[in-house]
């Protein structure tokens, strides 16, 4: 994931964090001259697929000026998981777009 947007010298082992997602964001943004940029990792359980299975989930939006970002635990089969990721990662966008706070939680998030 790192490597994808040119961050070749980060590690992408070990505990998925906010400030890899930032990075994320942060590299895709500058590559794209975009003006916002949004990064959705997950890192999922290892495991059979199962209902109890979960992800982890941290996202960054990257602006010129800022970045904002969370992180959060979805519990579900892998397509659930991915399916909730996505829609964590659109709403906190709307939810940023609108300067509104990326923190509030969606029905997906284990509480």
């Amino acid at each position: 994931m790192c490597a994808a947007v040119g961050l070749e010298g980060a590690s992408s082992a070990g505990e998925l964090t906010r400030e890899t997602a930032e990075a994320v964001a942060g590299a895709a943004r500058r590559q794209t001259g975009a003006t916002h940029a949004l990064a959705v990792l997950i890192d999922l359980d290892e495991g059979a697929d199962r209902i109890d299975l979960g992800g982890t989930i941290c996202l960054a939006i990257a602006t010129e000026q800022a970045v904002a970002s969370r992180r959060s635990r979805i519990l579900g089969g892998r397509e659930w998981v991915r399916l909730g990721a996505v829609e964590m990662g659109l709403d906190c966008l709307r939810r940023y777009l609108l300067g509104l706070p990326v923190y509030e939680r969606i029905d997906f998030e284990k509480a």
